[in-house]
């Protein structure tokens, strides 16, 4: 991931002209920054060699002036400002050594700490992934038993119910046999089998149109 992409410039569109002006002069630009924040070797050599360079500017340019200036006024006062010179030099380059030191190693305590982040992502990610493919698993499978056990109850209610006229006339029918019996053992001869009521459930016009429903699930 390049850090690029959360850098936002909120200021140079306000100075474009000083923009251009530090370029032209340090050939210093946002590219250039950019480049060296993504990690760029180019530009980070660029930049440490800037900076090396401008420290040096700044520490030995008076020195230097005023040495130079000794130097026309004799040779023994250039040589013992030469020698400071020198000793500077050393503690600056040491200096500088030791910055570059510790920037290699911050920079590779950067990438590592990207590389533990990414991995560590990626498997996060993976098993996430695994457990939302098992819970839709579990709730497909959950779905589609609800489902059969649904139309299974349905059912059997359904024939439950269309059911109720026959059961009620193999009862009616076993009533008007007994009476039947009855009616014959107490009347004999004058007995009239029609002065017995017959229940009649199972021809019903409601019964025929729950036959046809049942007919339907089955």
């Amino acid at each position: 991931m390049k850090a690029s992409k959360y850098v936002r410039d909120h200021v140079s569109t306000y100075g474009q002209e000083i923009k251009k002006a530090t370029a032209k002069k340090f050939g210093i630009n946002s590219s250039l920054i950019i480049r060296a924040v993504n990690g760029d070797e180019k530009a980070l050599k660029e930049i440490g060699d800037m900076g090396r360079t401008g420290e040096r500017l700044a520490m030995a340019m008076p020195t230097i002036r005023d040495n130079l200036k000794a130097y026309i006024e004799g040779t023994t006062e250039y040589n013992t400002a030469l020698a400071d010179i020198y000793k500077s030099g050393s503690k600056g380059a040491q200096a500088i050594d030791k910055a570059a030191s510790d920037v290699t190693l911050e920079n590779t305590r950067y990438n590592n700490l990207i590389d533990e982040y990414k991995t560590s992502l990626f498997a996060k990610l993976e098993s996430e992934n695994q457990r939302h493919d098992d819970a839709m698993d579990v709730i497909e499978l959950q779905a589609w038993v609800d489902s059969q056990m649904a139309t299974v109850n349905a059912k059997a209610s359904l024939e439950s119910i269309s059911n109720k006229p026959f059961i009620a006339q193999m009862k009616a029918d076993r009533d008007y046999e007994d009476k039947k019996i009855k009616h014959l053992l107490e009347n004999g001869s004058d007995s009239d089998l029609s002065l017995i009521p017959k229940k009649h459930y199972s021809t019903n016009p409601l019964v025929k149109l729950w036959n046809e429903i049942r007919d339907m699930f089955n």
